[in-house]
């Protein structure tokens, strides 16, 4: 069994009739000897002068594949839901597309776009 590493976690918190999302990040790292437990946080903007022109700038952060997964699932435990593209939301629409021309191939209607 490893008894070193880390954990990185993404949560989110949304009260009822509250328009904002809660993003908490925490960190956990542990050894046979010793743990931490860090949190994130607030984000602080750094207003760039021109001696900072041309300087390539740090991402706020970056996640590995599963984190952004997690994340996204995050989102959908709190009621988000893409607007288009692949996934469940994306099948169905391109689904319900090709319902709509089999019925024109089939009464022979023209397609409207």
């Amino acid at each position: 069994m490893n008894t070193h590493g880390h954990i990185r976690e993404i949560f989110l918190g949304r009260e009822p009739f509250w328009r904002d999302v809660k993003f908490y990040f925490r960190h956990v790292s542990f050894s046979p000897d010793h743990s931490t437990v860090s949190y994130a946080l607030p984000l602080t903007l750094k207003q760039l002068t021109p001696a900072d022109e041309g300087v390539e700038q740090q991402p706020m952060f970056s996640l590995k594949d599963e984190e952004c997964q997690h994340l996204m699932d995050e989102l959908w435990r709190v009621g988000f839901r893409p607007s288009e593209g692949s996934g469940s939301a994306g099948s169905l629409a391109a689904t319900e597309r090709h319902l709509a021309d089999m019925r024109h191939l089939v009464f022979k209607t023209t397609p409207t776009k």
